[in-house]
């Protein structure tokens, strides 16, 4: 189960930088790609930007601990798996926390045994809210941990590797127009032209019964859906 990690990115928020490198380095062992802040208001930029599946957020950070973190990522998703961590028990601290509609509340230091029980919690939790499987419309469904569309439950393709990193950022934003210059900085500037852009963004509407991507001139893109 957990080889399904493999698949997704982590958002690892430590203000200690010698227990971000370790967790960096244990993390790594099952994530994509661990994404690593020292406080919570860079750690926002971070979510905005980057493609994030879970949370694992210290509670004690400068300039915006891991509660006020956490509130302003529930005021954008609240299904996204979270867990806090502490030093210490605090039972102030978890309820203020419990609020958060947490995976869990650990104290650290973490055992590897520990840390893999709750990454499974986490896969559960995702399930739970078929967060691993998108329905984009009744019968169209895109599985984020294979990158595989699915119509009327039967496998039809598979996103590449810069199909699936434009469509899961435009599929976060969904309903609102991003800018070419916001995709060409998720992809590293790897694609920097709107003739290479539309090409893939072609091939993308190509994978489906009918075009899912709506181009606004001028501007950059769109997945219309409903909420």
């Amino acid at each position: 189960m957990l080889s399904y990690l493999k698949e997704l990115n982590v958002l690892y928020v430590d203000d200690d930088t010698v227990a971000c490198e370790n967790m960096k380095n244990t993390l790594s062992y099952f994530f994509k790609n661990v994404f690593i802040n020292h406080n919570g208001l860079d750690a926002i930029n971070t979510y905005r930007e980057e493609n994030i599946h879970l949370l694992l957020v210290d509670y004690d950070m400068p300039r915006m601990n891991g509660v006020e973190f956490l509130k302003e990522i529930r005021s954008l998703n609240n299904n996204i798996p979270a867990v806090i961590l502490s030093s210490y028990s605090d039972k102030e601290k978890l309820m203020q926390a419990i609020k958060l509609n947490l995976v869990s509340y650990l104290v650290k230091p973490l055992e590897f045994n520990e840390l893999k029980n709750i990454l499974k919690e986490c896969l559960e939790w995702m399930e739970k809210f078929h967060l691993l499987k998108i329905d984009l419309t009744n019968n169209i469904l895109y599985d984020l941990s294979t990158k595989i569309i699915s119509v009327d439950k039967l496998a039809t393709s598979t996103l590449t590797n810069y199909e699936f990193r434009i469509f899961e950022y435009l599929l976060r934003h969904k309903n609102s127009v991003v800018t070419f210059s916001a995709i060409f900085y998720i992809l590293d500037d790897e694609e920097e032209n709107k003739k290479s852009l539309t090409s893939i963004i072609y091939k993308i509407n190509k994978k489906f019964p009918s075009p899912i991507i709506k181009n606004i001139k001028d501007v950059g893109y769109t997945i219309i859906m409903e909420e």
